[in-house]
């Protein structure tokens, strides 16, 4: 009689497995937190931004949710931590993207993005894996849904219509249609286009999105890759649409001096732009899957991970390894402290005396800390002005001045992109009687264009700008001799207090 000598299968102590599980997931979940700290912290000056209506519905929003979880745990809920790679991946990814947004983008609205989906991919080891991956297109959705809402209640919309104006302006270029961005204005030789909140598109492009919403719920349309892509999609032809919108109505108003005509088909162009948008939203939905019916209910289903060994471990081990590792990464340089305008050296050629600044000035600077303003009046050969100095370590606080020239009731004949002086790139202005030139200046370059002196400051290249805005009383050329004087003067005094900046 043959006798089988092979040892019996044990398995694993259950509270044990357990045990270890639940210690790795927390130990993730710990060392992810600590990583993605200078983003937790960063997120409550953006909630003050809000309005109440808005905190309203978001906290709202996560109660209900909350609710709604506890309330159905028991279909959602593991008993223990499972470590799959996608919610590792997912978890790790946006830590390293936030690690990676710390050293070389300075934009503090980004870690909503990192936080949000850190933390559905952290949910992801608690939460079975089929429930979790029926979420990721809503992720996807209410990324982009934030990403809007931080684009209209930050300062990042003024940023996203003065990038439509750029837009609009090099897509008139072909036509001989000379067109200069300055903020979210387009100046013209024939007038200025003014695109402000309603142009910029965010009201159509959230309504178009909640109808393509809407509309996949009534289809019962599967919520997977082919609806996010819609959804993308959909988002993209809105933006497009609005494009078009503006660079038909600022070519007919400016460039074929059609105002009137603008003026009819303004609403009407904006609303056959949004219906094309959404009728072709709609064909896509088309290629999008329908839900398949549930033959079975998921209630009290638990799916219980098996028991911990070290091929389900080795992922989490590796996944905790390299969150320890970010952990271990210094925090960038913090931003450069504020460049002193006290005592720069003018020139004997060239007397200045200080001026103050009026009320508003005083409380549009006092807003930003670290800004400091300085105006200033000057004479130097035959020409005479003011200039006012802005040195700020945060581009909010900067803007283009003409937009304080037409808030004045000054007029804006002409403007142009000049050299003004051999080491000065700047703007100069046509303003009736008077002329006037500005730039942003660093201490690595000028520049006349707003969106370089933010882009440059975002992607860390340089900090600390100046803004450099000269009045001239007179009618005088930009290649005057006591002109080019003056603007080498204030480009030079500038350049020193750069060179030693405020403790």
């Amino acid at each position: 009689m043959a006798y089988n000598s092979a040892p019996p299968q044990v398995s694993a102590n259950p509270d044990q497995s357990r045990t270890l599980q639940w210690l790795l997931g927390g130990a993730i979940a710990l060392v992810w937190g600590y990583v993605m700290l200078p983003e937790l912290t960063g997120v409550l000056p953006l909630l003050r931004t809000l309005s109440p209506f808005n905190i309203v519905l978001l906290v709202g929003a996560a109660v209900v949710l909350l609710t709604q979880g506890i309330r159905h745990r028991q279909t959602w809920l593991m008993a223990r931590p499972r470590f799959h790679f996608l919610p590792l991946l997912v978890t790790v990814g946006a830590a390293i993207a936030a690690v990676l947004a710390r050293w070389r983008l300075d934009l503090e609205q980004l870690s909503v993005i990192t936080i949000v989906v850190g933390a559905y991919g952290l949910a992801g080891l608690f939460c079975q894996d089929k429930p979790w991956r029926r979420g990721l297109p809503f992720l996807g959705a209410f990324t982009v849904l934030v990403g809007l809402l931080l684009l209209e209640f930050t300062d990042l919309g003024h940023l996203a219509r003065s990038g439509i104006a750029d837009v609009v302006a090099h897509l008139l270029r072909p036509y001989s249609a000379e067109a200069i961005p300055s903020e979210d204005i387009l100046v013209l030789s024939t007038g200025m286009a003014l695109i402000d909140v309603p142009c910029s598109g965010f009201k159509g492009i959230e309504i178009g999105s909640l109808l393509f919403v809407v509309a996949s719920l009534l289809e019962r349309k599967h919520l997977g890759v082919r609806w996010l892509g819609v959804g993308l999609a959909n988002v993209a032809m809105l933006l497009a649409a609005n494009v078009m919108r503006i660079l038909v109505l600022v070519a007919l108003t400016f460039v074929a001096q059609q105002p009137t005509l603008a003026e009819v088909i303004h609403v009407p162009l904006g609303l056959s732009g949004f219906i094309t948008a959404c009728l072709v939203t709609l064909y896509l939905l088309r290629f999008v899957p329908r839900q398949q019916p549930k033959l079975t209910r998921l209630t009290h289903y638990r799916d219980e991970p098996p028991a911990a060994t070290p091929a389900t471990l080795r992922p989490a081990a590796i996944a905790l390894g390299l969150l320890v590792a970010l952990a271990l990464v210094p925090q960038p340089t913090a931003i450069a402290t504020t460049t002193s305008l006290d005592g720069l050296p003018w020139p004997a050629a060239m007397p200045t005396h200080p001026i103050a600044l009026t009320p508003h000035e005083q409380d549009f600077f006092a807003r930003y800390p670290g800004v400091v303003a300085q105006k200033r009046t000057f004479q130097t050969g035959g020409v005479t002005g003011s200039m006012i100095l802005v040195a700020s370590p945060t581009w909010q606080a900067h803007h283009a001045p003409e937009l304080c020239y037409l808030a004045s009731g000054m007029g804006i004949d002409a403007m142009q992109k000049a050299t003004l002086t051999d080491q000065v790139t700047g703007r100069w202005l046509s303003l009736g009687q008077q002329r006037a030139a500005y730039w942003f200046q660093s201490s690595e370059r000028t520049t006349g264009d707003y969106l370089d002196r933010v882009w440059r400051e975002i992607t860390r290249r340089d900090p600390q700008w100046t803004l450099a805005s000269v009045l001239f009383d007179q009618s005088v050329s930009a290649n005057d001799t006591d002109v080019r004087t003056a603007l080498a003067a204030v480009h030079s005094a500038i350049a020193q207090a750069n060179a030693t900046p405020a403790p």
